[in-house]
């Protein structure tokens, strides 16, 4: 089984950028592998709209305004 372990995002000029890490893990809970990484361009409308969402989410815990 594969665990996702993190997780980030930035716009770059290829596009927005996801990049990831995981650990790989046997069917008896061994970790086989640990900081793996990859990433890969994201344009989605999906993503935008996740990442808008959570931006506007993380401002109104710290109390930003968006602006």
């Amino acid at each position: 089984m594969k665990k996702i372990t993190g997780i980030s995002f930035s716009q770059q000029a290829e596009g927005m950028i996801c990049a990831y890490r995981y650990s790989d893990i046997d069917d008896k809970g061994t970790i086989i592998s640990t900081n793996n990484r990859g990433s890969f361009v994201d344009d989605s409308t999906k993503t935008a709209d996740f990442l808008a969402a959570a931006e506007k989410n993380i401002l109104a815990r710290i109390g930003g305004d968006g602006q």
